[in-house]
């Protein structure tokens, strides 16, 4: 317990706010369930009464942690020119996905399965509106003129939920699929 106080001591409160985000986030990872305010505390290295000095409630903290989530899937994309030849955007559209879904997955799947947060529910709909608005806009001219749905019909064989679905697959297999799927999908 001392251990706790004086590391939490030489934190400043944003700095405590930010290790009890990153133990929930870890602890999600890392143990597939929704870990206990105990085991985050424990984790940040904080003690348990701190989760709630920080955090007004579990829901608080959710937010933050679907905040700096995000922040870690910003990371991993790059920007895709919509000027690329089709191919290389398709290629590059489904590198990009494969990165964002690696880096979601263990989070998401523990956060649909065990929340019944509608903060949670909330934050995983902008995600994945964001990812149909890079989808939507990296793909606008072929999209143009064609069935309304398309967007949609590509943003559904793509999503993250066909992604965890070919998780019995090897990551090349997975690739090569979302490969194909764009190309038979969307038009040239």
């Amino acid at each position: 317990m001392g251990t706790a106080h004086s590391t939490q001591r030489s934190r400043g409160p944003e700095q405590t706010r930010r290790a009890i985000t990153e133990a929930l986030l870890d602890l999600l990872r890392e143990s597939g369930r929704v870990p206990t305010a105990a085991s985050i505390a424990t984790r940040a290295g904080v003690s348990r009464r701190s989760v709630f000095v920080h955090f007004s409630d579990l829901d608080e903290l959710y937010v933050e942690a679907g905040q700096r989530q995000a922040e870690r899937l910003l990371a991993t994309v790059e920007p895709i020119s919509p000027d690329l030849p089709l191919p290389e955007r398709i290629e590059r559209f489904a590198g990009q996905l494969e990165r964002i879904y690696e880096t979601m997955t263990p989070v998401r799947r523990v956060s649909i399965a065990a929340s019944t947060s509608g903060v949670v529910a909330g934050l995983i709909n902008e995600g994945d509106e964001w990812l149909r608005g890079m989808l939507r806009e990296l793909f606008a001219a072929e999209f143009a003129g064609r069935d309304p749905l398309l967007p949609d019909i590509v943003d559904a064989a793509v999503s993250w939920g066909a992604w965890y679905h070919l998780r019995r697959l090897s990551l090349e297999d997975r690739r090569r699929c979302f490969r194909e799927l764009l190309t038979t999908l969307i038009p040239a």
